[in-house]
């Protein structure tokens, strides 16, 4: 009788860092990295060593974003790592400020996930980005879509209307959807619920307003809906999430245990 064929157990005889620094030196215009808890570089491919002015990866394993950018930036990306490791969820297809000067008014794309031990532990966190210019090129498999994805996460407090968001991308509502969905994985309304509930938890660990007022301004339409939608995101209610991480975002930034 012929054995079935068993996937597991040839997948746990591969090297996966040798073949994760192959596959990550193949995307030629997307940066990746991987951090432990600390923020500290573990890998980097060219493309993210090139953001950081280097010659070759080893200049970077073991330093952290500050070591690189501005307070400001380096703050921006330990919201979005913090939130990965804390959730153990990722976050797929957002913007941010492109790892650079100050000054500079560019933009990436970017997605970030949870990296866990053989154990499920969370260790640390990976992820990818690229120029916003770039993933927005025709090329892209988001083609049209990028309107909608920035009309999210500039206006998620708002009552966004899925046909408002179809219309900036010239799309029906049908295909919107469809290719909403194709692109990200998840509808269009499962994609503005993660940005408003990622946004609660960055002003419930920084700011002194109220459940209420935090689910007013993220969109939700009472204290009941967001409590609910939390939960069911972040395994907690909200006033348990404050409890547990008020602070630990404006502490970390400002100790430097800072990641992108």
């Amino acid at each position: 009788m012929k054995r079935p064929f068993d996937a597991e157990s040839v997948l746990s005889e591969v090297d996966w860092r040798s073949l994760t620094r192959q596959l990550s030196d193949a995307l030629v215009d997307q940066a990746f990295f991987l951090k432990d808890k600390q923020g500290r570089f573990l890998m980097q491919n060219r493309r993210g060593c090139e953001y950081c002015k280097v010659a070759q990866e080893s200049e970077t394993l073991g330093k952290t974003d500050a070591d690189y950018w501005s307070q400001e930036r380096t703050a921006s990306y330990l919201e979005g790592d913090q939130l990965v490791m804390r959730l153990g969820q990722p976050i797929i297809n957002q913007l941010a400020p492109a790892p650079e000067e100050s000054g500079s008014a560019n933009l990436v794309l970017y997605s970030k996930f949870p990296v866990r031990d053989q154990e499920g532990n969370i260790i640390g966190v990976a992820g990818v980005h690229q120029e916003f210019e770039a993933a927005k090129a025709n090329r892209s498999p988001f083609g049209k879509l990028f309107q909608a994805i920035r009309r999210i996460q500039e206006d998620f407090g708002t009552d966004l209307k899925i046909t408002e968001l179809a219309s900036l991308c010239q799309l029906s509502h049908s295909q919107f959807v469809r290719r909403f969905q194709a692109a990200l994985q998840m509808t269009p309304k499962e994609y503005l619920l993660r940005v408003r509930v990622r946004n609660a938890c960055r002003l419930l660990e920084s700011t002194g307003k109220t459940v209420s007022e935090i689910a007013l301004d993220c969109g939700f339409y009472d204290h009941s809906h967001f409590s609910r939608a939390f939960r069911k995101q972040a395994g907690v209610s909200p006033s348990q999430y404050r409890n547990e991480h008020r602070g630990s975002y404006q502490a970390a930034s400002s100790s430097g245990s800072v990641a992108e």
